[in-house]
């Protein structure tokens, strides 16, 4: 793969490329990891500035721990599997926010798939019986 990465065209070469800054070509459980907790970590200082209202305008309802609420809501986009955001933040609390906190929360979606799947193939690969 990684040899891969380097003949043909730019756009032939970046799906290997991105594969090997993510994930190590499917070696690394800390790349994934990473990755992920620094995507949970924007989406935190995001949804918290937003709940706290310090520099931004406050949400309309009161919400009682903007620290917990923000964790809670980045993790529950991170692993929309589990199905957290249905439980925890209803649909009519998602509506209410922010079109780019909106935004947010679908690419944290969206980037938390291949971010798993990766930290998964790196799993495989640390305990394959040979």
């Amino acid at each position: 793969m990684h040899f891969a990465g380097k003949i043909g065209s730019i756009w032939q070469r970046l799906p290997y490329l991105l594969f090997g800054l993510f994930s190590e070509y499917g070696h690394s459980i800390l790349r994934p990891t990473l990755w992920l907790l620094g995507v949970w970590a924007l989406g935190f200082a995001a949804f918290w500035g937003y709940f706290s209202g310090c520099c931004v305008p406050a949400p309309h309802e009161v919400i009682e721990r903007p620290m917990g609420s923000a964790m809670a809501l980045s993790f529950s986009n991170l692993f929309p599997l589990f199905g957290f955001g249905r439980v925890y933040f209803g649909a009519e609390f998602m509506m209410k926010l922010p079109a780019v906190l909106k935004t947010l929360s679908g690419f944290q979606t969206v980037a938390s798939l291949p971010l798993l799947f990766f930290l998964g193939l790196g799993l495989r690969q640390r305990f394959r019986l040979r």
